[in-house]
């Protein structure tokens, strides 16, 4: 039960404050990332030294135990284009390419070192968090379920929250947030580890960064 409370606590936490960082005090993307890892860290060393967390989903297992992983992925990036299409235009594309340039300076290479943090990096850091840290540490499975799917979805609302202009367009992806979150879940306990979902996951951001390029450039 310690150990399922420190997981729910610090998770929301951890939300909170990366809200926190992003909106109200908007930092650059540089220190974002830096304050994200400090708090992983932080989930890290506290869950594994007082609360007895197990982090063995982060150590990756032969190649073909990852096959559902491999062939979501391409339907992942599928589905996210697919989507954009769909949604663009309830979308204010101006806010999103000004957040791009202006809030977080994501101009020249600068875009193309954020693209590779995003897709290979963030991507490795939200599976540890919400799949890992959460999900495979909590007792009660479905409850972990729910919570760490939920969570997910919170989690990315900073990212969108600009995006449409009618807000209540929102519950498109707050509610795809969460069904992917329980597909990514689905994923990681067939082998307890977390690289069955970080392999779409990376599809899915490499999607996103290619939908972001275009409308920068556009």
């Amino acid at each position: 039960m310690k150990k399922d409370k420190y997981i729910v606590i610090f998770s929301v936490l951890f939300i909170i404050a990366l809200y926190i960082v992003d909106q109200i005090l908007q930092m650059s993307y540089f220190y974002k990332v830096m304050f994200k890892l400090c708090m992983i860290a932080i989930s890290y060393l506290v869950g594994k030294n007082f609360f007895n967390m197990s982090f063995d989903f982060l150590r990756f297992k032969n190649i073909r135990s990852y096959k559902k992983g491999i062939m979501l992925s391409f339907l992942t990036f599928t589905i996210i284009f697919v989507g954009f299409f769909i949604v663009n235009n309830f979308m204010d594309l101006n806010v999103l390419k000004s957040e791009f340039i202006n809030k977080y300076k994501l101009t020249g290479y600068k875009f193309f070192i954020a693209s590779f943090y995003l897709v290979i990096i963030n991507s490795f850091l939200e599976e540890y968090f919400f799949r890992g840290f959460i999900f495979l540490n909590y007792e009660n499975k479905k409850t972990g379920n729910i919570l760490s799917s939920i969570m997910f979805s919170i989690y990315h609302i900073s990212n969108f929250q600009n995006w449409f202009d009618n807000k209540l367009f929102l519950i498109i992806p707050i509610i795809s947030l969460v069904i992917a979150g329980m597909i990514f879940n689905y994923l990681v306990s067939i082998n307890d580890d977390i690289y069955n979902s970080y392999i779409p996951h990376m599809f899915a951001d490499l999607s996103i960064v290619i939908i972001g390029y275009f409308i920068i450039i556009h």
